[in-house]
């Protein structure tokens, strides 16, 4: 196989489009959007892949420069972590509000689903549009993307005012897990989409950190659910 850089490309639609256009030429060629680049079966024309990028949009295969392995690794985990800077400073800036409450991992959890739910939010419609493409569940009953920003945000309530706490922590754990699954699905398809983890504001693509992400809040609820939720408010019930 040979490898090409792709031009053109700004989120994971286009890949898709890159990627469906050049395997009407071979159906074993690949795409990726992070690193843009093509994997291509040897002595197929250039300027032939070129054409059928062409017709379907501003796209263009070049050839991939030499460089040195080193470079060539540091420059990949650079572009990753750009990729997913917006996830990880949310993610971050989570667990530095949860140390203001009584319990650490209920205040992670509560800012956790505020932050995620309300960027949801910002476009309900792309997001089930999105979300449809790769969860078990909105792929059968497309309400549920509708649905799912609001159940987000209700779990993250849940979690801030202590309310109803045995049954929050189960929505939350199941939640997770239909995620997680949907997910590890798709990255092992090796389908290239675009996370809806963060809505569509942010292109992320999907990966293993989205598979991470889903089962480091399953973990957690399944922890909260097992040990009981110590640390909890003075005079906060369980079950309130």
């Amino acid at each position: 196989m040979n490898t090409f850089v792709v031009s053109g490309m700004t989120c994971a639609g286009c890949a898709a489009k890159v990627e469906k256009a050049l395997q009407v030429i071979a159906p074993q060629i690949s795409v990726t959007l992070n690193p843009a680049r093509a994997n291509v079966p040897k002595n197929i024309p250039l300027a032939n892949l070129n054409a059928a990028l062409g017709a379907v949009g501003h796209y263009r295969l070049s050839e991939l420069a030499a460089e040195p392995a080193t470079g060539h690794l540091a420059s990949d985990y650079l572009t990753w972590f750009k990729t997913y800077y917006p996830l990880f400073l949310i993610i971050a800036l989570c667990a530095v509000v949860a140390l203001a409450s009584a319990n650490w991992m209920m205040g992670f959890m509560a800012a956790f689903y505020i932050a995620f739910g309300a960027f949801k939010l910002l476009d309900v419609p792309a997001f089930a549009r999105s979300f449809s493409r790769y969860d078990i569940v909105a792929k059968r009953v497309p309400l549920w993307g509708y649905v799912y920003p609001f159940v987000e945000l209700a779990l993250g309530f849940g979690f801030l005012f202590y309310f109803q706490m045995t049954l929050v922590t189960w929505i939350a754990l199941i939640t997770s897990l239909i995620g997680a699954i949907g997910v590890i699905q798709s990255v092992g398809r090796k389908e290239t989409i675009q996370c809806a983890c963060l809505g569509t504001v942010f292109q992320l693509p999907m990966s293993t950190v989205t598979i991470v992400e889903n089962l480091g809040m399953a973990a957690m609820a399944a922890w909260m659910l097992y040990f009981g939720m110590s640390g909890m408010a003075p005079g906060m019930m369980m079950d309130m």
